[in-house]
């Protein structure tokens, strides 16, 4: 009987090691699914990871050639800048000339335009006077004709032609010379240059 229940002890403790290795195996196995389905998940996240990894590192690179181009850009846009603060100090330089241009142009123009009034009213005097020389030219040589006239008639009046003038009967002689001379008197008078007819 012993050995039936040392039996039945080691069957026991079999067992009992059996149900223990059986709830063991179940617990490792239950343990080794949860460690593989644990591990299915890490690789899941890793690669995941590592995809998501490659993909931020792209759009890191494309983000920073888009900073560079970027940055490159604000220098252009800047150097831009620049020339265009230059061209707008050059323009109101330009404006400014243009308007001291415009002022010393009309000012010039206003004197020419005194000069053109000036030059209009010296030629209307000039004109007006080189009609009073002309007309003054022909008064005195009408003048100098009526003189020469007075001389050759004089250089030719003889002794006979003073006898006849005193004749104190007819004074015929007498009344020709008188009118005669009131003829060169009227031409005289005629040609002569009056004052107020200047």
């Amino acid at each position: 009987m012993k050995p039936k229940i040392n039996c039945f002890v080691l069957i026991a403790i079999a067992s009992s090691f059996l149900a223990n290795a059986n709830a063991d195996d179940a617990r490792l196995k239950e343990t080794l699914r949860t460690l593989v389905q644990r591990l299915r998940s890490a690789e899941t996240e890793r690669n995941t990871l590592v995809s998501d990894k490659a993909q931020l590192e792209q759009e890191k690179k494309t983000l920073t050639a888009k900073v560079d181009a970027l940055n490159k850009q604000v220098a252009e846009d800047k150097t831009k800048l620049d020339t265009l603060d230059a061209k707008q100090k050059e323009l109101e330089e330009t404006k400014e000339s243009l308007t001291e241009w415009k002022a010393a142009y009309a000012q010039i123009q206003a004197a020419a335009q005194k000069s053109d009034a000036e030059r209009a009213k010296l030629a209307s005097e000039s004109i007006i006077l080189k009609r009073k020389l002309d007309d003054r030219e022909r008064k005195n040589l009408e003048l100098f004709k009526t003189a020469n006239e007075i001389l050759t008639r004089y250089e030719k009046f003889g002794l006979g032609e003073a006898l006849s003038a005193k004749e104190p009967f007819t004074g015929t002689t007498r009344t020709k010379l008188e009118g005669l001379v009131q003829d060169y008197q009227d031409k005289i008078a005629d040609q002569r240059v009056k004052p107020g007819n200047e």
